[in-house]
């Protein structure tokens, strides 16, 4: 490069002397530049991924070393330049920043194009990718993702109308309102939108989606978490997640005052019935990062249990995790728990029967999970004097339709109407969480990767639905803030028709609805409504502080209504009397939609229940002295 400027700067024509100057200078030059180069550690820069910080690096190298051998030569010839041109100076200066440049874009350029190729092999496998965002966020995704084998990229959509008809990259940029994007990715023939903020939100994603079925594209649609850090490193380009149900049914940030919830968990001894299912679980996650003295994970399934605790010690080492197998029909199964724990400040209950059609089919079983298992379990709380009990009930409990509602109803009578003794009794009610077991959400993505059809009971049916951290936090706070035998009431936002729900699966599939994967509807099922409510006629609700939490308040009537009588449950459970139990919950529940099979009430007789109970004894022991010796067993068992 040195002797490149002189040649510039004497248009090629170098005396002997020039040459004897030339020879007697350039050491020098190579030791300063070798010596300003490490300095900026320009050595140890990876020339694949030369970036503009680079560039900058490179160029005031060059300037340093210039300036530092400008100022030696300058000194060696007595404090002046006579006889050197000062011009190849700076001639020198930009051939060296040319020379340091050029290299590292040029490996750049072929370590892209390499990936580029490797990506593009197979044209049947490779994303044609359309950005839904603005210039800026544009940018930054396609330079981060250069070195990722993403796809192609085949446009942006930008929400900026002077950026219409301009490239970036070299991708064109489109401007277009939202409900025009799936247009923009028919005409581009995208197969993948990626969608950026801050339209990554629940109704800004709906309308973009909502386009493309519009449009009949089948695409798959995917969303970049967090731009900053996407930007900053922390997350690589390969984790932009796909977009899914949760994402378009969310409803935005969620405000709980995390004050009360950590002064109800923290340091406190907390147990949580059903703690391996979709509630229980993710209630046993977010109890835990409160950091409690003690978490009793109650569950009956054995699976259930070695999955969860096995999470919660993975997640939190130091916290001291409980796991008991057990029973919530089995007072003294709990109160062994308890026991273990060394007390119990707050039960969670979220151990239940709840899936509808089935429960239909099992009515005394339904019975004595939810009503009589709910109402062993209180008795154990107020006998250890357990600080508070939250019951999580449902949206179904509502002028039930089903037994499961009615039985969830009872459940929540029986607590209320316990005597107070020292243990706060709160139940929250809310609707359908997504994605929990037996939901519809496994259901259709089950049916739709099987190709079809997914299958809808009704086109009219809806819920209302929520995510299972949303509701969990709301069930924490109401259950901070709820006082003695109230109902808390979680607020839902709006129903949501099932068929837009299945039709938006299959779109987040890449598949395009009645097209690709046919929809039909089977009728609604037994126990099966087709909306829920979150309060009768004879209720209302009054709002908490919390603007997501409201308090059901009864009416006269309601307070009027006959008492829990659980012996009376019992003795139809144990004479498997599933006529009985309908009537019984139609007279519990008068606000009920569902009929009784058999107009005929069954006559309580609670001395049945006892004689039943000694029958059974005895059998029992008939059995064990066949298996035993007889001398084992003992007279004043047998005789009851």
């Amino acid at each position: 490069m040195y002797i490149a400027a002189f040649m510039l700067r004497l248009d090629g024509s170098i005396d002997a002397n020039t040459w004897q100057m030339i020879g007697q200078t350039t050491p020098i030059l190579c030791v300063v530049t070798m010596l300003v180069f490490a300095a900026y550690k320009l050595h140890s820069g990876l020339w694949s991924y030369f970036s503009v910080d680079d560039l900058l690096k490179v160029g005031y190298a060059a300037i340093t070393t210039t300036v530092i051998f400008g100022f030696i030569l300058f000194a060696m010839n007595h404090w002046s330049f006579d006889g050197f041109p000062r011009s190849v100076l700076i001639l020198s200066m930009m051939l060296l920043g040319a020379w340091a440049s050029i290299g590292r874009l040029i490996v750049r350029y072929f370590c892209e194009y390499k990936v580029r190729s490797e990506a593009f092999v197979d044209r049947d496998y490779v994303d044609r990718i359309l950005i839904v965002g603005n210039l800026e966020q544009g940018d930054l995704i396609l330079r981060c993702a250069r070195t990722n084998k993403m796809g192609k990229f085949v446009g942006v959509v930008s929400d900026n109308e002077s950026d219409h008809e301009m490239r970036i990259h070299g991708v064109p940029v489109t401007y277009c309102k939202l409900s025009d994007v799936g247009e923009v990715a028919k005409s581009l023939d995208a197969t993948c939108v990626l969608i950026l903020p801050p339209f990554n939100g629940p109704r800004k994603m709906n309308r973009i989606v909502e386009s493309c079925s519009v449009a009949a594209v089948a695409c798959q649609f995917r969303q970049v978490p967090s731009l900053t850090e996407l930007a900053s490193g922390e997350i690589s380009v390969s984790n932009i997640k796909d977009v899914d149900i949760e994402d378009l049914l969310g409803r935005g940030e969620r405000r709980i005052d995390r004050t009360q919830v950590h002064e109800s968990l923290t340091g406190k001894n907390i147990l949580v019935t059903g703690a391996g299912g979709s509630i229980g679980s993710e209630l046993c996650r977010q109890i835990a990062q409160y950091s409690p003295e003690i978490l009793v994970l109650f569950e009956i399934s054995e699976i259930a249990l070695y999955t969860i605790e096995k999470d919660i010690r993975a997640r939190y080492p130091n916290l001291k995790v409980v796991a008991f197998a057990g029973d919530i029909r089995h007072p003294e199964e709990v109160e062994t728990a308890i026991e273990v724990a060394g007390g119990i400040d707050t039960i969670y209950h979220a151990a239940a029967y709840k899936h509808v059609p089935l429960m239909e089919k099992n009515v005394p079983a339904c019975f004595r999970n939810n009503v009589i298992g709910t109402h062993r379990l209180s008795e154990v709380a107020q006998l250890c004097k357990v600080k508070r009990f939250v019951m999580i009930s449902s949206d179904k409990a509502v002028r039930p339709s089903n037994i499961m509602g009615a039985t969830k109803r009872i459940a929540e009578r029986a607590i209320g109407e316990r005597e107070p003794n020292g243990t706060v009794f709160v139940a929250v009610r809310f609707g359908n969480v997504l994605g929990s077991s037996g939901s519809v959400i496994p259901l259709f993505k089950k049916q739709i990767a099987a190709g079809g059809p997914v299958t809808v009971t009704s086109p009219d049916i809806r819920r209302f639905f929520m995510t299972i951290p949303e509701a969990v936090e709301l069930v924490m706070q109401a259950g901070a803030i709820g006082r003695r035998g109230e109902v808390m009431v979680l607020e839902m936002g709006e129903e949501t028709k099932i068929v837009d729900l299945a039709k938006r699966l299959i779109e987040l599939s890449g598949f395009v609805a009645g097209k690709d994967i046919k929809i039909e509807f089977s009728g609604l099922r037994p126990g099966e409504k087709e909306y829920e409510e979150i309060m009768t006629e004879d209720e209302n609700i009054v709002k908490t502080p919390h603007d997501k939490i409201w308090v059901m308040k009864k009416n006269g009537d309601q307070k009027r209504l006959p008492k829990v009588e659980i012996e009376r449950i019992e003795y139809l459970i144990t004479t498997n009397d599933e006529v009985g139990l309908r009537h019984l919950a139609e007279e519990y529940v008068p606000e009920n939609t569902f009929k009784s099979k058999d107009p005929q009430r069954p006559e309580f007789r609670p001395e049945k229940t006892r004689e039943l109970v000694r029958t059974s004894m005895g059998m029992l022991i008939d059995r064990a002295e066949q298996l035993c010796d007889p001398s084992v067993i003992k007279p004043e068992v047998r005789s009851g």
